[in-house]
């Protein structure tokens, strides 16, 4: 079974999450030694701190909200953001409080990595509401947020912990790429795609980390893509 199935076989909003992406013109919007070295160095060829994390980007600018539609979708990106933020300050408590059992170092440092990932990544999406004269998002998806709750309570060890995770990377790199096709502006493309491609190297970090192949797929998918309820 693979490790999204197991967070979300009993989640009726997920199978309306993996709803096949046929009209996505409606998106308005260590577990183990080697586990724990490619963690290391995934980890350490990137920054910790959230500020030099815009790397994750791509090092692109803050977009500029060439049509309304950007606009939206900055929306729901950046609440997909504001949820990966406080999961992985939530992962980090956790494993500080010793609620996950032992957690290797390296585990310790990709929580804080990618969490400065996320930071930088909901920075920029602000960034193309605010200059669009609209307000900062701040709070995540309420049905997605009420999921990802209910699956982080049944956390006990760094396993369930990767797989909440992989969940949660792979909602945002699916939405990214289903999202491409309805921007307009060039940088915001550019922004979706790039945050994309990261989070698609979290989710093979993951993978590895349960003991699976990091690349599962020649092509992504679109299938957990986020559609925000109408």
């Amino acid at each position: 079974m693979s490790a999204e199935n197991t967070v979300t076989k009993d989640s009726s909003l997920l199978h309306r999450v993996a709803t096949a992406a046929t009209d996505r013109r409606t998106f308005l919007a260590g577990t183990g030694a080697a586990g724990a070295v490619v963690l290391v160095a995934a980890c350490g060829s990137t920054s910790t701190s959230p500020s030099a994390s815009g790397s994750a980007s791509g090092g692109a600018a803050t977009p500029s909200p060439s049509a309304s539609g950007d606009a939206a979708v900055a929306k729901t990106a950046a609440s997909l953001e504001v949820l990966a933020v406080a999961t992985y300050k939530a992962a980090g408590a956790a494993a500080t409080a010793g609620s996950l059992g032992a957690v290797p170092p390296a585990v310790a440092t990709f929580v804080t990595t990618v969490g400065g990932h996320h930071q930088a990544a909901l920075d920029k999406w602000n960034g193309v509401l605010q200059a669009a004269g609209a307000p900062a998002v701040t709070a995540p998806p309420a049905d997605l947020n009420q999921t990802v709750q209910t699956a982080f309570a049944q956390v006990k060890d760094v396993p369930g912990l990767a797989k909440l995770a992989l969940m949660l990377e792979k909602i945002a790199s699916d939405t990214y790429l289903a999202a491409g096709p309805t921007l307009q502006s060039k940088d915001a493309i550019t922004l979706a795609g790039a945050l994309q491609i990261v989070d698609q190297m979290h989710a093979a970090i993951l993978y590895y980390v349960l003991g699976q192949y990091p690349v599962p797929d020649v092509f992504q998918k679109t299938d957990m893509a986020y559609i925000p309820p109408a």
